[in-house]
């Protein structure tokens, strides 16, 4: 993968490169050019990149299906039930009171570092909205 073109960035200087540019990290216009020129003109960087790509892919692939879980059985069945109590506790009171806000939500962020390690965060979130009165 070494080109010998003088205007044309070192291989080995590159491919640190490979990763920004898959990720679209790489927010300067005249460094991405000199990328996306030197793919054009080296055939081998333009195949790591390619087969990094595929590669990237079909790793997040797998983590999102990994990660994709229900949650279990006797969690969701809480979660009904004390929102089914706290339901009833609002129509047994003397104030009228409506259910506003129930959420839900968990976050998977994976991050691929340039060393090859990848790093893996989940967030999860129950937030609530009742009326106070």
């Amino acid at each position: 993968m070494s080109f010998n073109d003088k205007n044309l960035t070192p291989c080995d200087q590159m491919l640190p490169s490979i990763i920004l540019y898959i990720d679209h990290e790489i927010f300067e216009d005249d460094q991405l050019s000199v990328v996306e020129t030197h793919f054009s003109e080296c055939p081998g960087c333009l195949q790591v990149m390619e087969q990094e790509t595929k590669t990237l892919n079909q790793v997040r692939a797998l983590l999102c299906n990994a990660l994709n879980e229900q949650a279990p059985e006797d969690l969701t069945n809480k979660i009904n039930l004390t929102i089914e109590d706290i339901y009833n506790q609002m129509l047994q009171s003397n104030q009228p009171q409506t259910i506003t806000e129930f959420t839900y939500t968990q976050t998977t962020y994976t991050e691929f570092t340039p060393d090859g390690a990848t790093q893996i965060e989940i967030t999860s979130e129950i937030r609530r909205q009742f009326p106070l009165e």
